[in-house]
């Protein structure tokens, strides 16, 4: 009896491929890596992995593991047929064959699965880079040949029938997949992953969303940012490990903080839906809370690049988390923490440097402020020293905020708070600066024109609507230099005189 799999969106057959077919097809150029939306970052494996997987696949066990790639020309023959405008996911499908239709017209022929490290170590070999040291002896004969050759070295160095048996005799398993979309694609490189271990963030940020493409575009593309990731002095270890593309859920974490100001890093469900395949909705990430995401770090980023790199080395990941927060009390509008004084996107940043230079010289002396750390007497008669549970630097070590308490003169700490009291130092520290930011110049004052529209504007100037045609309401001290549209601030201008002035500061009528 027929049985027919109605949810099967993939298909694919295994094959038998030599070294020798894998690594013309590498060095012809027609395999393709995508290490953004299908594939961890291509860290090279250290010796002992190398010599373990050479060992492996020379010596009977190749076979063990399969390499899986997918056949770009029939995939997007297959989508081809499936773009119709009554298919529901047409959006979709035609982006997927835009993907693979441009790999095409590049010269790849295929999109590499798993097994981008065994391709990468066959080709190193192969190239002469590697010098294999076998974990035991792995020796070969020559038919009809005396004596034994011991595969060891660089290949060059090898026999010719050696070389030639190791090109071209060795069976390697190649699950080749014909049909199939970006989505189930890397679904089957986060399940088919063994070699190394992947990370509960890798899995995650693989998964086919338009969100972790905007992520990978952020870290990957951007300078200062990668740059910012790199100098950053320690912490950035685990699944923040910028090998396991740690940056990406810094950024991840900070755009959920921005879509509510209250995420706490330890909400991974949260994390899982947000980026996961199929997203539930539990929280709504808008195109602003990304816009709002990238700004801060690009600013922090900007600032960083002109600071002094080995004062940056002494600072751990959690203060460029503190740094994210101290920028979006002043520039996101709405920031529950800047409303509290009224300061929510009511600045923006004029000097990055100085502004990242103040907050590292605040940020040194919270965390290594008198009281810090408290002395207590061991049973063997000596005295250790702890971190006091109410200091800021304690307060830094995870992003647990709710829970976090601080009292005034205790633990080092200028102030009291019952609850979030990490952020809300940072808040007040900042809070306190800003006349003296201001002053230097390092920040300015932004005004808003939601205070009166356009209309109320013609009305306060006495400008009758019939006349109004190719008139600008305008700010004497402009939006953009902390003016406000406000009656004693507005003026008529002429349309064009007004766009070729600018934001420039204007005697008042």
């Amino acid at each position: 009896m027929l049985v027919k799999n109605l949810t099967q969106k993939i298909t694919g057959t295994a094959q038998i491929m030599t070294p020798s077919r894998l690594y013309s097809l590498y060095t012809n150029n027609e395999l393709y890596f995508d290490r953004e939306r299908l594939q961890r970052l291509l860290i090279k494996w250290h010796d002992a992995k190398v010599n373990s997987y050479l060992f492996t696949a020379f010596n009977g066990a190749s076979v063990k593991d399969c390499f899986q790639l997918a056949e770009i020309e029939p995939i997007v023959e297959d989508l081809k047929k499936k773009l119709v405008p009554t298919e529901p996911n047409y959006s979709f499908i035609e982006e997927n064959l835009k993907y693979f239709t441009d790999l095409l017209e590049q010269g790849y022929k295929y999109l590499v699965l798993d097994g981008q490290h065994r391709i990468d170590t066959l080709a190193r070999y192969f190239n002469n880079e590697f010098h294999f040291k076998p974990e035991e002896l792995i020796r070969f004969q020559v038919e009809g040949e005396k004596g034994t050759v011991d595969v060891a070295g660089k290949f060059e160095k090898l026999p010719e029938e050696i070389q030639n048996h190791l090109m071209y005799e060795i069976p390697l398993i190649v699950v080749m997949y014909q049909t199939g979309d970006l989505r189930e694609l890397a679904r089957i490189f986060i399940t088919a992953n063994s070699m190394m271990p992947m990370t509960k963030h890798e899995k995650r940020i693989l998964n086919y969303n338009v969100l972790n493409r905007w992520l990978n575009d952020i870290c990957l593309r951007d300078t200062n940012i990668k740059d910012m990731f790199q100098n950053i002095g320690s912490g950035m270890t685990g699944e923040h490990c910028l090998d396991n593309k740690g940056d990406t859920l810094f950024v991840a974490e900070m755009l959920l903080y921005i879509n509510n100001n209250k995420y706490e890093g330890y909400d991974t469900d949260v994390l899982d839906d947000v980026f996961g395949p199929y997203p539930k909705g539990k929280v709504l990430i808008s195109d602003a809370d990304c816009d709002m995401t990238k700004r801060i770090m690009r600013t922090m980023a900007d600032g960083c690049a002109l600071y002094d790199k080995k004062k940056l080395n002494k600072f751990t990941k959690s203060s460029f988390y503190n740094l994210f927060y101290t920028f979006s009390f002043i520039l996101q509008k709405g920031n529950i923490w800047g409303k509290k004084f009224d300061i929510d996107g009511r600045y923006k940043v004029i000097d990055e440097k100085l502004f990242v230079r103040w907050f590292f010289d605040q940020e040194f002396a919270r965390i290594n402020a008198p009281g810090t750390h408290t002395s207590f007497p061991t049973p063997f008669g000596k005295t250790k020293k702890q971190m006091h549970e109410w200091s800021f630097a304690k307060h830094n070590g995870d992003q647990k905020h709710s829970r976090k308490e601080s009292v005034k003169g205790q633990g080092g700490s200028k102030f009291t708070f019952s609850e979030w009291a990490r952020v809300q130092y940072l808040l007040n520290d900042l809070k306190d600066a800003l006349i003296d930011l201001e002053k230097s110049n390092i920040i300015t004052k932004v005004g808003s024109r939601t205070t009166m529209t356009r209309d109320a504007g013609l009305v306060a100037l006495n400008i009758p609507l019939s006349k109004s045609d190719n008139i600008h309401i305008d700010e004497i001290v402009p939006v953009s230099r902390g003016g406000n549209r406000v009656t004693d601030n507005i003026q008529s201008l002429p349309a064009l005189t007004n766009l070729h002035d600018g934001n420039r500061h204007r005697r008042s009528a």
